[in-house]
């Protein structure tokens, strides 16, 4: 990874309410993003955050990214916006099983008589 001006917070970032595992175990990030999220979420969010101002040009940049004013170029931009959306969108889960006992509940213009069964 190429060197960043992006500040290194004192204690790492841990997001167990989301990847309760760690970002590393989830199965969602690569080791370079698990690494630079665990490395530097801490700053990041606070700048995402408004806690803290940016201190340099590429801090700036990394509020310009989330504003959507520049598109994301860095390692650390890209896997921000992606621990953005997985964290904060819902997941969807699909099963085998409907709760639903009948299509008829789904759709009212569902009829059984359209299917032969033998």
């Amino acid at each position: 990874m190429k060197t960043t001006d992006i500040r290194l917070p004192q204690k790492q970032f841990i997001d167990r309410q989301h990847f309760p595992y760690g970002f590393r175990k989830s199965g969602d990030f690569s080791i370079t993003e698990a690494d630079i999220l665990t490395g530097y979420g801490k700053t990041l969010a606070a700048l995402e955050s408004g806690e803290i101002e940016p201190d340099n040009a590429e801090e700036q940049r990394f509020i310009d990214v989330l504003k959507g004013e520049t598109p994301a170029s860095s390692t650390i931009e890209k896997a921000w916006l992606k621990y953005i959306k997985l964290a904060r969108n819902r997941k969807q889960f699909y099963t085998l099983h409907s709760s639903a006992s009948n299509q008829s509940d789904f759709d009212e213009e569902y009829s059984d008589e359209e299917f032969d069964v033998a």
